[in-house]
């Protein structure tokens, strides 16, 4: 069963994914931020991660950018609805921090289904 690490300050977010990810067969753990996150990742190390940009604490940018430092080979999909309400291209951001892929906010579970299949399909580091 392959573990992923959903990072949203939102619970419901949290509690949506982790829900639909249990459904689908795998082994969803949350975290708030950044922070939680890497305390998160010294218990164990996920097998993916799917992250929101904007929250409070450490920001999902920044997290990317810690986890492509410690673990390279982690696929991440970054999240964010935030460029409804900032001028910022996440999209971009994310990519260039180091995302496999990038979701905007409303995630359709069935496209982040997808995602996550094709990266765990894809990447060494989850077999």
């Amino acid at each position: 069963m392959k573990n992923i690490l959903v990072v949203d300050d939102d619970p419901a977010i949290q509690a949506l994914f982790e829900q639909f990810l249990k459904t689908k067969g795998f082994n969803p753990r949350v975290a708030v931020d950044g922070f939680d996150a890497l305390l998160s990742m010294k218990e164990q190390v996920p097998d993916l991660i799917v992250t929101d940009i904007v929250m409070d604490g450490m920001d999902g940018l920044t997290l990317i950018r810690e986890v492509r430092s410690q673990h390279p080979d982690i696929p991440i999909i970054a999240i964010s609805g935030g460029r409804r309400t900032v001028s910022v291209n996440f999209e971009a951001s994310s990519v260039k921090s180091g995302a496999n892929e990038f979701l905007e906010k409303p995630v359709h579970l069935d496209d982040l289904f997808r995602s996550i299949q094709s990266l765990l399909n894809e990447c060494p580091a989850a077999e």
